[in-house]
Order: structure tokens, then sequence, then C-alpha cells
């Protein structure tokens, strides 16, 4: 009953606090608006400028380098856009001069004579085909990127004109999902738990509030135990967490995001998600003795959150050991870099909560780990008495 009594307590107390509750609950739906229109805005196409010097092209047959360039620009993404933004340049110094200012990612050089040179190679009138030559700056990972497929149509073009076989056949087979997703659905994962992280804050303002207030004695005199208090903050807690994920939900399905696996499923990671972040939240309060102190200080475990568990930006894979057949990352001692992964296997590869198992009981045990820390933290620093 004091459980329920304390919990009905902080509930209206989030209530009368509406602004801060408020931004609680837009900030993941704003950041799934934001990042669809950054997205949609400046979809992933590579600038590949072109310096035609074939003066073949287009005369007498001889129309390589322009089918050549035609194949570049009907490149396409799996979203259907297009893969390059084919810029023709009159010379090799403006193609520099454009790389070295970022304003593209890949030039090729098509070199005089290029026409005549593939439809000698292809005759058998020449043994050595014709060369183009690419320029990227080794600063710029999507030059690499861009070079990498703009030599995979190069050579497909080359060989069907020569009527020639390629060296090597490739297969590709499909693992997880079959429908193709874009930057943005591979993003909707990281933004459902930047949804959760935001609990960081309103679980450990009611917490901290307590102590600021003065209120935790007359707490401690009303014979509240330790357990009841933290287990009426951690189902208000979730409760936010949850509707705080639910409208990021929504927000990502309104703007065309097809998600593949259940909500039922999705929202049994995130009320496991959720309690993990209260257990982070109770450590982090047992630190702090005011709510100004949460608005500078607890912003430091925030951002960490925010960015050692790809809910930002996605960080290189640091292999800490294995177990049970997985990678266990440096990064997943944070229980919420687990539940990227597993909202990621659940809505992109239609996976079930069998299939994210491993990623579960990580969370689990991380968070009971995180709990009994911050509880014998909190009890010693500001529940002594108990």
């Amino acid at each position: 009953m004091r459980t329920l009594a304390f919990l009905k307590k902080t509930f209206l107390e989030n209530v009368r606090e509406w602004k801060i509750l408020s931004l609680t609950l837009v900030f993941a739906p704003f950041f799934v608006y934001l990042m669809y229109g950054y997205y949609h805005a400046s979809p992933s196409t590579y600038t590949l400028l072109v310096v035609n010097r074939d003066a073949a092209a287009g005369a007498l047959g001889g129309r390589a380098a322009g089918d050549l360039i035609a194949a570049w620009k009907s490149a396409t993404r799996v979203d259907g856009g297009a893969f390059f933004q084919v810029v023709e340049v009159p010379s090799a110094d403006e193609a520099v001069r454009r790389l070295a200012a970022r304003e593209a990612d890949l030039a090729v050089e098509i070199p005089a004579g290029f026409s005549a040179r593939l439809d000698a190679f292809a005759s058998g009138a020449s043994a050595t085909p014709p060369q183009i030559t690419n320029r990227a700056s080794e600063s710029n990972l999507r030059g690499t990127v861009a070079m990498a497929y703009s030599d995979f149509i190069a050579f497909q073009y080359a060989s069907a004109r020569a009527r020639t076989a390629l060296p090597l056949g490739v297969s590709v087979v499909p693992v997880g999902g079959t429908r193709p997703l874009s930057e943005f659905d591979l993003y909707v994962p990281a933004l459902l738990v930047l949804a959760l992280i935001m609990v960081l804050f309103t679980a450990a303002a009611t917490l901290i509030k307590e102590v600021d207030k003065r209120t935790m004695t007359r707490l401690m005199l009303s014979k509240l135990r330790t357990t009841e208090f933290l287990a009426a903050v951690t189902l208000n807690q979730m409760l936010i967490g949850l509707v705080t994920l639910l409208l990021a939900y929504l927000a990502a399905i309104s703007v065309g995001y097809q998600p593949r696996g259940s909500l039922a499923a999705v929202l049994a990671v995130a009320a496991l998600s959720a309690v993990a972040v209260v257990a982070i939240s109770v450590l982090v309060a047992a630190f702090l003795n005011t709510i100004f102190e949460l608005l500078t200080v607890g912003c430091f475990p925030f951002f960490i959150l925010m960015f050692f568990s790809d809910a930002m930006i996605p960080l290189p894979k640091i292999a800490a050991f294995h177990l049970a057949g997985r990678v266990v990352n440096v990064t997943d001692v944070l229980p919420t870099s687990l539940s990227v992964r597993a909202f990621g296997a659940i809505l992109n590869d239609g996976a079930g909560l069998a299939d994210v198992r491993f990623e579960l009981a990580g969370i689990v045990v991380l968070t009971a780990v995180y709990f009994a820390v911050g509880i014998w933290l909190f009890r010693r620093r500001h529940m002594s008495v108990v």
C-alpha cells in the first residue's frame, strides 16, 4: 500500500510539472520528424564529377563515354533515388578544386580515345583495355564508397560492351529482412532508445527532489522502505518511458516507416530498457543533492548513454570478450546499447523475443547490477536512517 501511495504521489507531481513532462514526451518524436526531414531533404547521393576527354564520344558510333556517363546517372539506391549526382566539369584542375572543398565525393577522368580503344578491345584488335582515372580525397570516406560503386558500374558496362565475361561471378544472399531499408529506417531503433534515455532526467529528478526539498526525512518517518520508494519511482518512470516510446513509434510510422516486428515485442524490450535507465538514474541521483546539480552534472551521464549506445551516431565495435558464442563489445556495459541492437533486430529484421534473448538477458543482468550499486549508494547518502 505504501508503494501505491507513493506511486500516486510521484504521478501527480509529474502531472503538475507538466512542462518537464511535456518536454520528455515530445523530445523523441521531435527528433524522429527532424531526422526524417534531414534524410528526406538530403538523401545519400554521391556527387560524381566527370572529366570527359573522349573526343570520339557521339561520333561514328563511338559513344562509349556517353553511355558510361548515362550508366552512372541511372544508378539508383534501394529507395529508388539516384545514387550519383553526375556533374561534368571541363578540367581535372576544376575537379581537384571541388574535391578539396568537399563539394564532390569523387572525380573520374575519361581519357581521349576511350570509345575507340574500348571498341578495339571488344573486336580483338587491341589486347589492352582503356583506362579511367579516379580522384578522391583520402580524408573523405564517402569518396571510397562512391569509387567502389562507380568502378563496379564501369566494369559492368565495359564487360557488356566488349562482350567479355567478368573474371569473377558474385551472388548476393539477403540476410535478415527482405525489405530494402533506407538510412532513416536504420536510424529509427536508435531514436526509440533515445526516447527511453530521456527517462534518466525525470527519474533522477523525482529522487533528487525529495532530497532537495528536505522531504526525505518525512518519507523515512512514514516507514517507507527503500525498496517501496524505488519500486514506485520505477513503475512511474517505466510508464512515462513507454508513452514516450509509443509517441516516437507512431511518429516514425506517420512518415512512412514500416516495422517488420510486432509491437508487443517492442513494448516488452522497451519496458525492460526503461527499468534499466531508472537503475542508472538511481546511481546518478546517489551522487547529486539538488536539481541544479542534475541539470549540470547530470548531463554528463545522459550524453554518455546517448553517444555510446549508438543512439545518435554508429560507433566502431570494440570486442571485449566472447560469451555463449556472441561478441560482447565494450559499449555493451550500457544496457541501452543492447536495447538499440534488440530494437533493430525486431523492427528491421522481423525478429521475435526469442531471437533477442541474448540482449534481453544482458539488459536484465546490467539492470540488476546498476540497481544494486545505485540502491546501496542512495541509501548510504540519502536514506541512511532507513
